[in-house]
Parts: C-alpha cells; sequence; structure tokens
C-alpha cells in the first residue's frame, strides 16, 4: 500500500483539577514567585489523591478487520534495558494477535544501529516499523529512506523532525490532569514529572530540597525534567539544589560516582526525582545505598515501575513511581499501524494517563506497575484485540 502522511495527531487539552502547571519557559517564568499556603498544599494533597485514583481513558473501542500477514519490524532502544525489551515484546504479542509476522531488532541505545536497522526492515520488505524512543533528528537518513519505500513508521516517546515530520504516527496519550502543552508526548511527560514533583512536595510538606538527575541526551527525559522543575517552581518552600547531568554512556560507574559526589556536597538535599528506573537502577540507588543512613531517608520521586518495583516495595521511606505503561504504549503503536495499512488515520488517545504507586497505592504483587481503575488492572491488551477482531 502507498504510504500517505498522517503526521502527529492534535488532542484538546482538558485540566481536570484545581491547580494547573502553566507551560513556562526555562527559568520557570511566572511560577518562580512559589506559593507558600496553605491553600497550595491543600491543592496539591488533593492532586497527589487524584494521581493515586489514576487518570487513564479508554484505548480504541473499535478498527479495520485485521490484515495477516504483514511484516513489521520491531527496533528496540536497548534489549538490555527492562523497560526497552517489555515494550518490544509487548508490540511483537500485539502484531502477533493480528497475524503478522514480526521481527524485534536490538539498536542497543545507538542511533546509527537504528538507523542500520531501519534499513534492513526496508531491504527485507517490511510493511511497518515501530521504533520508539528515537528522536527523529538521531535517525533521519533512516526515516528518509523509509518514508521513499513506503515503509510505515511509528514511534512513541520520541519528538518528530521540525518543519519535516517523517513519523507516521507518535503514540499520544490521554488529556487531563498535567496536560500543561498540546497533548503532544512532550506535554504528557511534563506532565508525568510534574505529578512526581507533586508526589514529593506532598511528602516533604512544602519543603523539599532536590537532587535532579537529568539525562541530556534524549528529549524525553528533558521533557519530565522540565514538567517536575516547572512544577517545584510552584511551590515557594521547595527548591532544586542540584542537577546532575549525565548521558546515557554514563548509565553505570560513570553515574553512580557523579549522584555520590552530589549527595555529599549537599547534605541538605532531602528528595531525588529522577525521570526512570533505567537512572535508579544505573547508578543512582547505589550511591544512595553507599551514603548511609539517607537511604531510606530521602524521598524518592522516580521511575515508571518497570525495573525498581522490588526496592520501593524493600524501601524504609517515601518514594512513588508514575506509572507509564510500555506495553499499553506497544500495543496503541500496533493499533495505528494497523490502521495506516488499512488505509485509515490512527487514533489520537490511546487512553494513558497518570497513576502514582507507593508502597501505600496501587503496589502491585509482582515487579510491574500496571495500571487500575477502581482497584482493578486495566486490560488493555483484550480491549485492543476486541477492537481488532469481527
Amino acid at each position: 500500500m502507498k504510504k500517505t502522511t498522517v503526521g502527529r495527531l492534535g488532542v484538546a487539552l482538558v485540566v481536570g483539577i484545581a491547580s494547573t502547571l502553566s507551560a513556562c519557559g526555562a527559568g520557570g517564568g511566572g511560577a518562580s514567585k512559589g506559593d507558600t499556603s496553605q491553600g497550595f498544599l491543600d491543592d496539591n494533597q488533593q492532586i497527589v489523591t487524584t494521581l493515586f485514583e489514576g487518570t487513564y481513558g479508554e484505548p480504541p473501542a473499535q478498527g479495520p478487520e485485521a490484515k495477516p500477514g504483514m511484516k513489521v519490524w520491531i527496533i528496540s532502544y536497548g534489549q538490555s534495558y527492562a523497560g526497552a525489551a517489555l515494550e518490544a515484546g509487548a508490540a511483537q504479542d500485539a502484531a502477533s494477535t493480528l497475524g503478522w509476522d514480526t521481527k524485534i531488532y536490538d539498536a542497543k541505545f545507538d542511533p546509527s544501529n537504528a538507523v542500520a536497522g531501519i534499513r534492513q526492515a526496508v531491504a527485507a520488505g517490511a510493511d511497518g516499523v515501530f521504533i520508539p524512543w528515537f528522536d527523529c533528528a538521531s535517525i533521519k537518513a533512516g526515516l528518509l529512506e523509509a518514508q521513499q519505500a513506503g515503509v510505515f513508521v511509528v514511534t512513541d516517546e520520541a519528538s518528530d523532525c521540525a518543519g519535516e515530520p517523517l513519523f507516521d504516527y507518535v503514540v499520544q496519550y490521554h488529556p487531563g490532569t498535567f496536560e500543561v502543552n498540546d497533548g503532544s508526548v512532550s506535554g504528557y511527560l511534563q506532565g508525568w514529572g510534574a505529578a512526581l514533583a507533586s508526589y514529593t512536595i506532598d511528602r516533604t510538606g512544602g519543603k523539599a530540597k532536590v537532587l535532579v538527575f537529568n539525562q541530556t541526551d534524549t528529549s524525553t527525559f528533558g521533557d519530565v525534567v522540565k514538567g517536575g522543575n516547572d512544577r517545584f517552581a510552584e511551590c515557594g518552600g521547595c527548591g532544586i539544589v542540584d542537577t546532575v547531568d549525565f548521558t546515557n554512556a554514563d548509565v553505570g560507574p560513570n553515574l553512580q560516582q557523579k549522584a555520590q559526589q552530589a549527595l555529599l556536597q549537599h547534605p541538605e538535599a532531602n528528595a531525588i526525582f529522577a525521570p526512570g528506573d533505567g537512572i535508579l537502577v544505573g547508578g543512582v540507588l547505589a550511591a544512595l545505598r553507599a551514603s548511609g543512613n539517607r537511604y531510606g531517608s530521602m524521598v524518592i520521586a522516580g521511575g515508571e515501575g518497570s525495573s525498581v518495583i522490588g526496592d520501593l516495595r524493600d524501601y524504609d521511606g517515601d518514594w512513588a513511581v508514575s506509572t507509564l505503561p510500555l506495553d499499553w504504549s506497544a500495543y496503541q503503536a500496533i493499533d495505528a499501524l494497523h490502521r495506516l495499512l488499512a488505509g485509515e488515520q490512527p487514533v489520537a488517545d490511546s487512553g494513558i494517563g497518570y497513576q502514582l504507586v507507593d508502597k501505600e497505592h496501587n503496589l502491585p504483587s509482582g515487579d510491574l506497575a500496571t495500571p487500575t481503575a477502581d482497584g482493578a488492572p486495566i486490560d488493555f491488551s483484550a480491549l485492543y484485540s476486541k477492537a481488532w477482531s469481527r
């Protein structure tokens, strides 16, 4: 089927709770004044309550008839990272439900490998490619070749090329709490960071002194950090005591060393903000454990719950993750490919919202944070399968 340009799909903004975030620029803009009133803390507590309840919607309810026999390549960001492997596996499961042939290609965190994977997919006659987490600018050469070959490419948690969109669909999210921009992945992730910041504000009584860990070589983590920083700026008694910048190449001993230095330099810090499980298990938790009695005494706000639930369960202090159901995102991406291959536009709203998890709220029995509604897990895979069946 000849490829047509679909591009990003807009989502109307709906802000569902009393205290909203402004879309501040760098430095926080007007939010830097902060609010020290009890009213602010009460509003923030209500936000946290709402986030524990969850703000999920529903995935697309109907879809075109499945076209079995399609060939789809799934290019994983890096199979050694639990979250990436989870999303790739879920995409393969979803594609199998549609009767498609799939291949998982491990890019091993390297954009040049990702470009090679796209080229191999094109050469192998793929009908579609799912390649999450790699920003368009970093893999543009491969995307241009896919476009020329008429191969659909969808993504998740990645930004498209400015002025020249090359992805056919970027996974979109359920509008609502904390969506501070236009409902895109950037707006969702900023709200995701704001949710973790709100938890930190609540658990420190509005006196958060935060160490922020910021991975600088990916736009998605930058969006999470921006959302958190903007929310902390709303809190007059809070402050960022240090921002620890690092790249993916630092994850491991280098990140642990950076974290240890920050902890030594800032004994006043009472909270850690980290926009991903991989950052925590990739050095930050080891540094915190090595710091002595600060392990268990600092508030931890961070992670999506794909590989830290066991650590969270055993942590003596306050720690929340914000669920980011990567397996649900994968099903939405395959749903988008399914519609594109049928000549339809993808449905914008995946139904994916926000939900906080700590030891007292939404803690799963296993090691993976899962979205819930009214206390029961949301069986999104069954809902997609129903939409695809005739």
